[in-house]
Formats: structure tokens, C-alpha cells, sequence
């Protein structure tokens, strides 16, 4: 269990991150801009990684935006973004290095999100009702609060050793596929483990960096159970980002509020 609770933190492999090229790390911009719209007042990020919404959000709204991310690996990438190709964002956005499971920021927002899936990179149940928990103490009585999480899949024999590819990019004079594949899975605990594998490929020759993530999974009632409990009343639910229902998506998607 001590692995589980070593982090997610794409040591090996967050270089490559900002290379994912499928429309679903695209579609869910427009999503959180508008609901931004709703709200006012700083806007507060977990696991903003290397920044790929908070700039857009930045420059969307022109407010000040606190992130918090656990990887050194993914915020080095951050920095570096807000130091060249960013650098007239940089005033907007204040970067936390600590774990989103127990955080306190001294303040208040109308606007919070944990994006793409990101809370389930906390493997196990306690560090996400923690993280819920920091979430509703930093929630204003009118606020928002937003995240996403995938539907769970069947994960038996024939799922162990399956390899997606989720892309296959030409940057420069390198190749660069990114696959995902299957490791192991515990039904009993809800969690899935996969090898995050970037393949480098230039003439002719090959580079293989992976690293090994942790995902938790819930089924609906599993999810909606513990929004409640913690204090939480869910205002919508989608199935994807074009609000179609969530009977009919891959993800689920809720937009939720203080009871």
C-alpha cells in the first residue's frame, strides 16, 4: 500500500505531458470559462500540473488564480511557461507546491475545479474525502466547485496488459507515441493501475520513459454518496463537456455547491 501513497507524480514522463493531442484535453477549456463566468473573485486549482487550464482560464477571465500541484516535474514545466511563452499571465497566477489532499490557503473562492480527471490520482478513499473536506473549507456559501472523473470500465484478465496509444505526434525531427498500459487492478478497492509509456523515436533510433500511476475509481453512487455526506449538493451533471447527460458520456462531470 506505501506505493499507493507515494503520488502520482509523472517523474519520468511529465516533459511530454503538454504533447496530448486528443480533443478531450482541449474540450473542457470552454467549459470552465464559462461557469468561471458565473463567479468572480480568484479562482483556486488542484492539480493544475503544467498549467494547461489556469493559463487558459488567466487569460479568459484576467483573474488571479491560486494552483496547487504536488509534481516538482509537472511545475518546472509551469514556471517555465510563465517565464517565456506566458510571461504577461505570470501576475495572475500564484503556484502552491503542496498536496491537494490537506491544504489551507487563507482564503476564500466562487470558483473551484479539479480538472481532467485529476482527483482520482489520489489512490485511496481517504486522501480524496481529505481533499473534499479542504475543497468546502475554501468554498464561498455561493460558490462553485467542478471536477471530472471517468466512468469505470470492466477491469478483468482481459483488460491486465491491453496498451492504448493515446498519441502519435511528429515534433520536429522526433516521433513521440504515448501509451498507456494495463498493470493491475484491485475491484475490491477500486483501483487501477497502468505504465504510462512514451516512446522517443529519431532516426531509427528508440527511447522508452514510463512511470507508473495510480488511479481511483468510483462508480456513480460511489461518488454522489460521499458529495453528500461531506456537504455537498450537486447542481448538474454531464456526461461530457457538451452537457450532454451523463447516462450518455464517458465522464462524469458535476457541478456542485454548500448545501
Amino acid at each position: 500500500m506505501s506505493n499507493l501513497l507515494s503520488g502520482n507524480l509523472y517523474q519520468n514522463t511529465a516533459v511530454y505531458y503538454d504533447f496530448d493531442n486528443r480533443d478531450i484535453i482541449k474540450d473542457d477549456l470552454d467549459f470552465y470559462a464559462q461557469y468561471a463566468k458565473l463567479t468572480k473573485g480568484p479562482i483556486l486549482e488542484l492539480a493544475s500540473g503544467t498549467g494547461r487550464v489556469s493559463l487558459y482560464l488567466a487569460e479568459k477571465t484576467k483573474r488571479p488564480i491560486e494552483c496547487i500541484e504536488l509534481s516538482a516535474e509537472m511545475l518546472e514545466i509551469f514556471n517555465d511557461k510563465l517565464n517565456t511563452t506566458h510571461v504577461h499571465l505570470k501576475n495572475y497566477i500564484n503556484i502552491h507546491n503542496i498536496d491537494m489532499s490537506g491544504f489551507n490557503i487563507n482564503n476564500l473562492f466562487e470558483f473551484i475545479i479539479i480538472p481532467w480527471r485529476a482527483l482520482q490520482w489520489l489512490p485511496v478513499q481517504e486522501k480524496t474525502i481529505n481533499c473534499l473536506k479542504c475543497v468546502y473549507n475554501h468554498l464561498t456559501n455561493n460558490g462553485l466547485f467542478i471536477f471530472d472523473i471517468f466512468k469505470p470500465r470492466i477491469y478483468d484478465e482481459n483488460w491486465i496488459g491491453k496498451e492504448d496509444v493515446s498519441f502519435d505526434i511528429i515534433n520536429e525531427n522526433y516521433r513521440i507515441i504515448r501509451s498507456t498500459v494495463n498493470h493491475f487492478a484491485d475491484t475490491e478497492k477500486k483501483y487501477i493501475q497502468y505504465n504510462n509509456k512514451i516512446r522517443i523515436i529519431k532516426d531509427g533510433a528508440e527511447k522508452i520513459k514510463e512511470d507508473l500511476l495510480t488511479i481511483k475509481y468510483y462508480e456513480y453512487n460511489d461518488i454522489t454518496a460521499m458529495l453528500n455526506d461531506l456537504g455537498f449538493n450537486i447542481k448538474e451533471e454531464y456526461g461530457y463537456y457538451d452537457k450532454r447527460s451523463i447516462n450518455d458520456g464517458e465522464e462524469m462531470i458535476f457541478i456542485c455547491s454548500k448545501k
